[in-house]
């Protein structure tokens, strides 16, 4: 495997939110449109159908003030893999990219000039078998180094492995489907810059930037990626209720 190494970084703005923090989601309903209503109506639990009003609310307001455009002027585009884009407006707007994840009643949206990003986050709480999941899913060496890790260490190892596959996967606008088996990732959760490679048997896949992150009195890990040699260099920023009062 070859590291991403910090020379440019690029920069990243990550919004962090907690559901629970949130008791009126009245604005960010407003902002939403007729098919975000609807989707988020098909939600049948109400923290589900909560967390994804407040995702896609918070998404348009911060790109209205990105684009200094009125949030319902704000328009998508989606790729097959499900992943959505800015649709193209006037000349000289800034090319905001942008990705959302959100694990339980967390959630994180990360934006990037000129450059596809993908963030992932994991709540460390979530009770899994790490190496049956491990065995299924991921490469023999991603599996080899889960098992060389205490046994209560390995629910951290996997989380780690698991978001900064789905954060270079989110980047490149794939599916996990596509990347599980042939994207092999460090799991190791101290790595700032974690290792990653992809299989010989794969055509070649977009070059990408990793930076990995944890928020351990929250108990989330997390990770983010840019297509770009350069690794991504996070900014962080939590917003609450009271932010919007």
């Amino acid at each position: 495997m070859s590291e991403s190494l910090p020379g440019m970084e690029i920069d990243v703005d990550i919004v962090r939110a907690y559901l629970r923090d949130f008791t009126d989601l009245s604005r960010f309903r407003t902002v939403l449109s007729a098919d975000e209503h609807s989707r988020a109506r098909a939600y049948k639990i109400e923290e589900s159908r909560d967390v994804f009003t407040l995702a896609r609310g918070l998404l348009r307001i911060e790109l209205s003030h990105r684009l200094e455009a009125p949030p319902g002027d704000i328009h998508f585009d989606f790729r097959s893999s499900g992943k959505p884009d800015l649709r193209p407006g006037p000349t000289g707007r800034p090319d905001w990219r942008f990705s959302v994840s959100h694990s339980g009643p967390h959630l994180a949206l990360a934006f990037a000039l000129g450059r596809d990003v993908g963030v992932d986050i994991e709540r460390l709480d979530r009770k899994v078998n790490p190496l049956e999941i491990a065995k299924r899913y991921f490469a023999p060496e991603e599996l080899e180094a889960l098992e060389d890790f205490p046994a209560e260490a390995r629910a951290r190892a996997f989380f780690a492995g698991w978001t900064r596959k789905e954060a270079i996967v989110k980047a490149r606008g794939q599916t996990m489907a596509e990347s599980l088996a042939t994207l092999t990732v460090e799991v190791d959760p101290r790595a700032k810059h974690p290792r990653h490679q992809d299989s010989s048997a794969v055509p070649n896949r977009p070059v990408c930037g990793l930076t990995a992150f944890e928020f351990l009195e929250s108990r989330l890990v997390g990770a983010v990626a840019v297509l770009s040699e350069a690794p991504p260099r996070p900014r962080f920023r939590v917003l609450s209720g009271a932010s919007f009062d």
